[in-house]
């Protein structure tokens, strides 16, 4: 084995005894040093894990309740105009789409031999009674029974009702409007013949026009006949009606209930068959103005709002939405004085604790 100079030994030793002490020092130091790290981590962490939210209060304000129900215009009576006896249609001059009058001429027949038969049925009578007078006077000055006078006055009542009969025949000619209308559809053109029974045309009354809606159980009750309803057509018509008409019995496919809305319409100006949207008024309750953005949906299907409550925790609320509005919606089901949450409602639970800052609300 080499030897070593004294002086290296000594060198060696002098190194090694400084390794020593520096492993020493860094094994003794080490928990010390990083003791307060772990102190000052485990310190910050609780104001960590309680996340800072914005908030607005849920203001509970009375609200009015419409209902805005779908329907359609239609006439307040139709019917088919038809003939009561045979001929030809000679006349034809009441044109579609034209509003008439009461006992206007729709389609007017060929009166053929009916005219014949009331000259002659006058003859009949004008002869019958001057047997029944001259039997009278007979009577009167005892030439004769009364049983001839009497079956004289039977033989003149007999003719007055045949010439009765032949002007009523002669009257079915003329197949009239039954109503004021608008004679919607004409069914029968000059030079038709038309049987007993044959349409000429269909007549609807359109003054009042009648909207028809179908109403739920719930918004049945609050209907008010009193009250005029507001009335939105297709073509931007706005006008108000009043419920003349509400079914008691519901249908049995929907299970709704006909409700009818009489509106004035004198010159026709509103056509039957338009989709119109009538407004009604359920009545007054209490609810909050807010956004659609509010609006979870819970891990068990319900839709509601999550707010944050006395002791600064999330919770959740089940509500409705009762109404539309320009700048938000209406909503009913939450405890008065809570704040809802502005954002992250859909990353907080219920039961974790927040730190709130106030927002501004609607």
């Amino acid at each position: 084995m080499p030897s070593f100079p004294s002086s290296v030994r000594t060198a060696g030793f002098i190194l090694l005894a400084f390794l020593a002490y520096f492993v020493f020092r860094g094994v003794t130091r080490a928990p010390s040093e990083t003791a307060p790290t772990d102190q000052s981590s485990s310190a910050s962490k609780p104001d960590a894990a309680i996340p800072e939210v914005i908030v607005y209060p849920a203001t509970l304000r009375p609200h009015q309740i419409v209902a805005s129900l779908k329907g359609s215009s239609e006439p307040d009576r139709e019917v088919t105009v038809r003939s009561e006896t045979m001929g030809t249609v000679i006349n034809a001059s009441a044109r579609e789409g034209q509003l008439v009058g009461r006992g206007t001429v729709l389609c007017g027949l060929d009166v053929e031999s009916r005219a014949a038969r009331i000259a002659e049925a006058e003859a009949a009578v004008a002869s019958a009674r001057l047997d029944y007078d001259a039997a009278r006077q007979l009577e009167e000055k005892g030439w004769t029974t009364s049983n001839r006078a009497a079956a004289t006055k039977a033989a003149l009542d007999g003719a007055e009702a045949g010439l009765a009969a032949a002007k009523i025949e002669i009257g079915k000619t003329r197949i009239t409007a039954p109503f004021k209308g608008v004679f919607e559809t004409r069914m029968a053109e000059r030079g038709d013949f038309l049987s007993v029974g044959a349409p000429c045309g269909r007549l609807v009354d359109l003054d009042p026009i009648v909207v028809a809606v179908d109403a739920t159980e719930a918004q049945l009750s609050a209907i008010d006949t009193s009250e005029p309803v507001q009335v939105t057509f297709a073509t931007g018509l706005q006008t108000e009606g009043n419920v003349r008409y509400v079914a008691s019995t519901a249908s049995q496919q929907t299970r709704t209930f006909r409700v009818e809305i009489e509106i004035p319409n004198p010159d026709a100006q509103i056509a039957a068959g338009l989709t119109a949207t009538v407004k009604l008024n359920l009545g007054e309750v209490p609810a909050t103005l807010t956004t659609p953005a509010t609006l979870v949906l819970h891990d068990d299907g319900r839709v509601g709002v999550r707010y944050v409550d006395a002791s600064d925790l999330v919770q959740f609320a089940e509500v409705s939405v009762i109404d539309d509005a320009p700048d938000g919606i209406w909503i009913t089901g939450l405890p008065e004085g809570v704040n809802l949450l502005a954002a992250g409602q859909d990353y907080l639970k219920e039961g974790v604790e927040v730190s709130t800052r106030l927002g501004e609300g609607l």
